[in-house]
């Protein structure tokens, strides 16, 4: 998602293609292959929009978006007599298109902006962790002093 054939894609599009390759790995696992042996996953459109908290129009919209990115198919599965109900779409999910420079570009933006951030977090944490230690210590060092004990 770094490299410049997938920038002009929505934030929306972006998440909903890390939501679908989620779906598609759980069916990775469960086998779920078409008479071609292409893995295909089922996630109606309701899903996507009690997921997204949005309109079924957002949904088609992301999945249309996808679909010209090259990174979505959706085969209709229409009636199926057995059943007598509509089968949901199948949906199929390229792998994404990756060069070099993709790769030096989300290195670059892990050093320049999530390293950063993780590293405050990670000073927040110790500091909370020493406060509560510290807390822990001079707590007992109270009690203790209260019952007549001195250090």
């Amino acid at each position: 998602m770094y490299g410049e054939q997938y920038k002009h894609l929505s934030s929306d599009a972006k998440l909903a293609y890390i939501v679908l390759k989620d779906r598609l790995e759980y069916s990775l696992r469960n086998h779920w292959v078409d008479e071609k042996d292409h893995v295909y996953f089922i996630f109606t459109n309701q899903e996507l929009i009690n997921l997204f908290n949005c309109s079924e129009h957002k949904v088609i919209k992301i999945k249309a978006e996808l679909k010209s990115a090259g990174l979505l198919l959706q085969k209709q599965m229409g009636f199926n007599p057995k059943t007598k109900k509509n089968e949901p779409n199948r949906l199929y999910l390229s792998k994404l298109d990756v060069k070099a420079t993709d790769v030096y570009l989300r290195g670059e933006y892990w050093q320049k902006s999530l390293k950063p951030l993780l590293q405050a977090e990670l000073q927040k944490m110790q500091l909370i962790y020493i406060k509560t230690i510290k807390g822990s210590v001079s707590n007992t060092v109270d009690a203790s002093n209260k019952s007549g004990i001195h250090y």
